[in-house]
């Protein structure tokens, strides 16, 4: 008897690489073949076992890129005839989504990793809700990275109740806590040429502007203002979608104080050099890593926003500021710098309270049981396009 197919849909193959191991691995091994459906991306290694066909898909709106698109996705449900369909991030949700619809896909996820329409307005902010109504509507099952953007989607009328769901109390997904996932630095200050005497404030993601670059930057120069012997971290990459202002690209490529590392592939061994670690996004589905941080004992400074809330507890494991507010991010980041022993109690709780609640084995427990659920097969119910 063959083995029931499951395909998984992304953006990218950074996304894939980012999200998918483990999930993939488990589903493999519940015995499901596994195809992933992405546009051809980084020369990376793949992962094992998985079969790919790949696709280009436009992170952008691309009215005759995302018609053709939506063709091929389409073609290759219609030709693989799976079992059911996992699609996540938003263009892939939208298209993977309709492509499955229209192949008839008898099992229909939509994994919600976060709300782009959140940080838009007028009309722009009216398509973006449009298309994840769309994007909900041909999904049979709504997995919510996070119980912030569950309420979210319930209160923005993109799906009901009942067909969103999150797989934790909190969230949808967790960390590896396995020993071996969480090594000893292998990095040091030197290396990345920062003084042992100066502070370090740390952040890992994409520069971009929805990431609040700018504000973090210019909470920086204001620290530095104030005679803090203070020095930023980023490991990152610019991107075209959604770029800084030039201002702010500019400083953090000529500043002597800040550390522009780019891209990095393993960024785990770079949190022990941070003192605290600063994110001040002004939209996230859940944050990754911010997990991470938390793993590593680091306090953060972050924002009160959608997904970030699941994750860190203000005046607990970190500090809470209001979005786009360069001066609250500074006086929140020279709280915990000033006083080490509230910034070691901080980050010795989060990292309990990642053991204790951020799993990433509950979910993806969960996730195979409910997928094994959907597809076993039921005589007495004919399943409906």
């Amino acid at each position: 008897m063959s083995r029931p197919i499951m395909v998984f849909g992304m953006n990218t193959m950074f996304a894939v690489r980012q999200f998918l191991p483990q999930t993939i691995q488990t589903m493999q091994n519940r015995g499901f073949h596994v195809v992933v459906v992405a546009p051809p991306g980084e020369a990376d290694p793949k992962i094992e076992g998985v079969e790919y066909r790949f696709v280009a898909v436009d992170r952008e709106i691309a009215p005759y890129r995302d018609f053709r698109a939506l063709i091929q996705i389409w073609r290759i449900l219609r030709k693989l005839r799976p079992s059911i369909c996992n699609m996540s991030t938003p263009k892939m949700a939208l298209l993977g989504g309709l492509a499955g619809w229209l192949a008839g896909v008898p099992h229909r996820i939509y994994t919600l990793r976060g709300l782009r329409y959140e940080t838009t307005r007028g009309r722009m902010r009216s398509l973006l809700m449009a298309s994840e109504k769309l994007a909900c509507g041909c999904a049979h099952q709504v997995i919510c990275i996070s119980r912030s953007v569950r309420e979210a989607v319930i209160r923005d009328g993109l799906a009901p109740p009942a067909k969103t769901t999150v797989l934790g109390d909190r969230v949808s997904e967790g960390l590896s806590l396995e020993p071996e996932s969480v090594p000893a630095a292998t990095v040091t200050r030197k290396d990345c040429g920062i003084p042992e005497t100066s502070s370090v404030m740390g952040f890992v993601g994409r520069l971009t502007k929805d990431k609040g670059i700018r504000e973090l930057v210019d909470a920086f120069c204001l620290l530095r203002a104030q005679g803090k012997d203070v020095r930023l971290l980023l490991l990152g990459d610019f991107e075209s979608g959604d770029p800084v202002d030039h201002a702010t690209e500019q400083r953090i490529r000529s500043d002597p104080g800040i550390r522009w590392l780019g891209y990095v592939p393993d960024p785990l061994p770079y949190y022990s050099l941070m003192d605290v670690f600063v994110f001040p996004t002004y939209r996230e589905g859940l944050g990754r890593v911010l997990l991470e941080a938390a793993v590593a004992g680091k306090p953060v400074v972050s924002t009160h926003t959608t997904g970030v809330v699941d994750v860190v507890f203000d005046g607990v494991t970190g500090l809470l500021v209001p979005t786009q507010d360069a001066a609250a991010v500074a006086r929140a980041v020279g709280t915990i710098l000033r006083d080490r022993q509230l910034a070691r109690a901080m980050g010795e709780r989060a990292r309990e309270l990642v053991r204790q609640e951020f799993d990433n084995s509950v979910y993806l427990g969960r996730l195979a049981g409910m997928i094994e659920a959907l597809v076993q097969p039921d005589p007495t119910k004919e399943i409906s396009r």
